[in-house]
């Protein structure tokens, strides 16, 4: 028998030192595989690596006291809110300060922005008349400032003297005439005729063509041959209709302006002017543009004595 025992015990002593390194192989594969699994499950983003703290194994709270502590949390936040409100720290104050100063540089940048790109949507045609109208003044000031220099060489020279002054002064007093509108002009320019059947025409529109035809280098300006356009000329209107210096003004009108014929007419005719306003559809008026090679301009302004106006007495000269 004890035999037997001996052999029936000595087959069971392989077989679990053979089950030993199989459950070892086994636990190393399951813990292998979890590591697998939890990071395939951190990469998915379903697990997040954080550390097991000792706050995290503290029991739960009773929902009603996590209620309170949330009430008691915002209450006290509002409560800090409405005191750095009402007395604001110095930092809060120059922050303050600072948010408003951008704020308002902000605003003044977009205004000048907006300002700079008046001409942003223009034509390329519309830019190019602009700078030939631009040109065109150069070339007249600058022939302007030599005539002027050689004026005052002639006087400075000592050479009759008292005749270059003569002629410049008569020469001024003639321009000063023709401007004053107290003396008749000629002169190339364009003839400008608008036609106005609903009678859409009134003092802003009128006044508008007059401005545009000064901003382009005109010199003397008549309406319908008999009303001369001077500085101190206004519009208007009364029951008779339109009206200019207290003069009524019959329709279709009829503008005549001495000036650089190309450069007025291009002015007239720029998109937005005085042409595209007239025959846009809220006047749905025509307008004719001749230029011609010799304009008479034989209307006078009759000059009125200054109500107000009195000459000033000349500076006294420094000892």
């Amino acid at each position: 028998m004890p035999d037997e025992a001996r052999l029936e015990g000595q087959p069971q002593e392989p077989s679990l030192r053979r089950r030993r390194p199989r459950s070892r192989a086994r636990i190393a594969a399951s813990r292998h595989v979890s590591s697998l699994r939890r990071s395939q499950r951190r990469l998915a983003g379903e697990e997040h690596p954080t550390p097991i703290t000792v706050a995290e194994e503290r029991p739960a709270t009773h929902p009603a006291n996590q209620t309170k502590e949330a009430a008691d949390a915002a209450g006290s936040t509002r409560a800090r809110l409405g005191a750095s409100l009402l007395h604001p720290g110095r930092g809060q104050i120059l922050a303050a300060i600072i948010l408003f100063i951008v704020g308002v540089a902000g605003a003044m940048q977009i205004q000048i922005n907006a300002a700079d790109d008046t001409y942003a949507s223009a034509r390329r045609e519309d830019l190019i008349q602009l700078l030939d109208g631009l040109s065109t003044e150069s070339r007249r000031l600058e022939g302007e400032i030599a005539q002027l220099e050689q004026t005052r060489s002639n006087l400075q020279s000592g050479a009759d003297t008292q005749r270059v002054a003569r002629e410049e002064a008569e020469k001024h007093f003639t321009e000063l005439s023709i401007l004053a509108g107290t003396a008749a002009a000629e002169g190339h320019g364009i003839r400008m005729r608008i036609a106005d059947p609903k009678a859409a025409v009134d003092a802003g529109v009128l006044l508008d063509a007059v401005e545009e035809m000064r901003d382009a280098g005109a010199e003397v300006i008549e309406v319908n041959n008999t009303i001369r356009v001077v500085g101190s000329t206004w519009f208007g209107s009364d029951p008779r209709g339109l009206v200019i210096d207290g003069k009524p003004v019959s329709r279709p009108i009829t503008l005549e302006v001495i000036g650089e014929p190309h450069d007025l007419e291009e002015a007239a005719r720029f998109r937005g002017g005085i042409v595209s306003e007239i025959t846009g559809p809220k006047i749905g008026g025509q307008v004719q543009i001749d230029q011609e090679d010799r304009l008479v301009i034989e209307s006078l302004h009759a000059s009125r004595e200054n109500q107000y106006a009195r000459p000033a007495p000349p500076p006294s000269t420094p000892r």
